[in-house]
This record gives C-alpha cells, sequence and structure tokens, in this order.
C-alpha cells in the first residue's frame, strides 16, 4: 500500500494547471494529454482526491479551449 501525502496531491494539482504554459506542446497535444489523464483519474476513482484531479484536468481544459458549439458546425 502506498501511503499518499498532502504534498504529492498538491504537486499533483499544481502539475495539472501550469501544464499548458509550462509545456511547449502545440496545443492540441496539451488538450489531449490533459483529457487522457482525466480519463485515468475517472476510470480510477478509488479516492476522493482522483475525483478533484480529473475535474481539475476537465476544469484546466474547459479554461484553455473553449466550446462555444461553432467550431462542431463549421464547413
Amino acid at each position: 500500500m502506498n501511503i499518499l501525502t498532502p504534498q504529492q496531491i498538491e504537486t499533483a494539482a499544481k502539475d495539472i494547471v501550469n501544464f499548458w504554459d509550462e509545456s511547449t506542446l502545440p496545443d492540441a497535444d496539451k488538450e489531449k494529454i490533459l483529457s487522457m489523464v482525466k480519463d485515468y483519474y475517472n476510470d480510477k476513482n478509488d479516492h476522493i482526491f482522483e475525483q478533484y484531479l480529473a475535474t481539475l484536468c476537465e476544469r484546466t481544459i474547459d479554461r484553455r479551449v473553449p466550446r462555444t458549439g461553432f467550431e462542431r458546425n463549421e464547413g
């Protein structure tokens, strides 16, 4: 059994929030990576902190990649 500390949760949360600004990848890749992390925590979902980190990923994506609905109707 691994013991999880508050600092580890804080580090993971900071990494999620700061990833967008600190990564040099294209925005589409950043969105995909955050989506994969969100899906991982949603699937694992054994503890409340995993729900928190999944939600934090979703909020970070929503903040950085606005969805207006217009992009679905292009073309």
